[in-house]
């Protein structure tokens, strides 16, 4: 286990340029399997779950190379082997790699995924829509097995727009015979970054961004693809969020404001001054920030979970009283205990938090218990009085690249702690 030290007190200042998408990276490197050929990805996150992911694909026979946000996969050689309990443990995205085997090989088996401690995650919705489009599916003892003599195209209206699970789907239909209609299907930036992959490999899609995506076909393409990957829209907001809770001021290159939107309005309504540009976006943050009377989570293009845990840390120091209700991971609220260990004052009732902000936090030893909540106890840990050291740094560098020297550079006094 790792941890990361923190002496509070800074004001974040300065520029940087935001990593790859951690959310954007991991399908599209699953994806890989469908082309057999050569696939040059940049712009990638230096990230646990790249390195993951990486491990996998050479466990099935491909040729990564990985170096400076650079990735090399030439899938020419994948076979269809079984990925092992301890590797797909890793990251839950790995249940994503079932997807492009059965569309490939007509089979592939791995086991439930391991990843953060948020909530119930389960792939139950990833099961039913490979079912619904021909996959026979064996599962005992977390080991999953899908095989299809024959996939055929079909209609699938997912119960909940899951991101995973229309990814999923988008994945396992290139393989089958006709066309695929995803209903209830995700809207996520990061969905129409792997249509934009899927299509310059080969497939056939229509109406990625809405809820209603088609996918027609796929004819595999004989050259090299190369593909950048878009920058990461949360890394971006959970940054911002610590300029806005340190009386910062912090200019991000390299991201789409569009595709932050709820939380720009969510600064906005907290006292922020926010300058947005095609490719930036720049965040002043006020004396003392303003609470925000109501937020709550929803899929995109509502306010993300992915940003819950920063913006409490920011309600923890508004003043007066915030709401913020949480309608997609039943865990994540945990963390309003340890921003209470800090000197916050927040009530958790079912999934809402009423957060009554406090003038300062003080330094404590906390514990993150996943990667959001992580950088959101960093926010405020940048703006505690004293020392506070946040165990669980490992979960953070699942998802965010090199974040100590990062804040070093925009003036945090930050350090690792390792046992």
């Amino acid at each position: 286990m790792s941890g990361i030290g923190i002496e509070g007190g800074c004001c974040l200042t300065g520029e940087m340029e935001i990593q790859g998408s951690k959310n954007a990276v991991l399908p599209v490197l699953a994806a890989s399997i469908l082309h057999s050929g050569v696939t040059v990805f940049t712009h990638v996150p230096d990230i646990a779950d790249v390195r993951a992911s990486l491990e996998i694909l050479e466990l099935l026979g491909a040729r990564t190379e990985f170096r400076e946000h650079f990735v090399r996969i030439d899938a020419t050689g994948i076979i269809p082997r079984e990925i092992p309990k301890a590797l797909g443990e890793k990251m839950r995205s790995s249940v994503l790699f079932l997807g492009p085997l059965l569309a490939r090989f007509r089979e592939g088996i791995l086991y439930r995924p391991g990843g953060c401690a948020i909530g119930k995650r389960p792939v139950d919705y990833h099961l039913a829509g490979l079912s619904r489009i021909g996959a026979e599916l064996e599962e005992e003892s977390g080991r999953i097995r899908a095989s299809a003599n024959h996939l055929a195209g079909g209609t699938v209206m997912l119960p909940y727009p899951s991101v995973g699970a229309t990814e999923q789907l988008l994945l396992a239909a290139c393989g089958a015979d006709g066309p695929t209609q995803i209903l209830g299907a995700a809207r996520e930036p990061e969905i129409v970054t792997l249509c934009r992959y899927l299509k310059m490999a080969g497939a056939e899609i229509t109406g990625e961004g809405s809820s209603e995506i088609v996918i027609r076909g796929f004819q595999p393409v004989r050259r090299e693809i190369r593909f950048r990957i878009p920058g990461d829209r949360i890394a971006a907001g959970s940054y911002l969020a610590a300029a806005a809770v340190t009386k910062g001021r912090l200019y991000i290159k390299g991201i789409h404001p569009n595709h932050l939107w709820a939380s720009i309005c969510g600064f906005r309504s907290m006292g922020c001054e926010l300058r947005l540009e095609p490719e930036g976006i720049l965040l002043s943050a006020p004396e003392r920030l303003t609470a925000l009377p109501f937020l709550s989570t929803d899929p995109y293009p509502a306010f993300p979970t992915d940003m819950q845990s920063a913006f409490l840390s920011m309600m923890a120091v508004a003043a007066g009283t915030s709401v913020m209700k949480e309608n997609v991971f039943e865990k994540r609220l945990a963390m309003a205990a340890e921003l209470n260990r800090m000197g916050a004052d927040i009530r958790v009732d079912g999934n809402q938090a009423f957060c009554t902000g406090v003038e300062r936090l003080h330094g404590t030893t906390v514990y993150g218990t996943d990667l959001r909540s992580g950088a959101g106890l960093i926010a405020a840990a940048l703006a505690a009085d004293g020392i506070t050291t946040v165990e669980g740094f490992e979960y953070v560098e699942r998802g965010y690249e090199n974040m100590i020297e990062l804040l070093q550079t925009l003036g945090a006094r930050v350090w690792r702690i390792t046992e």
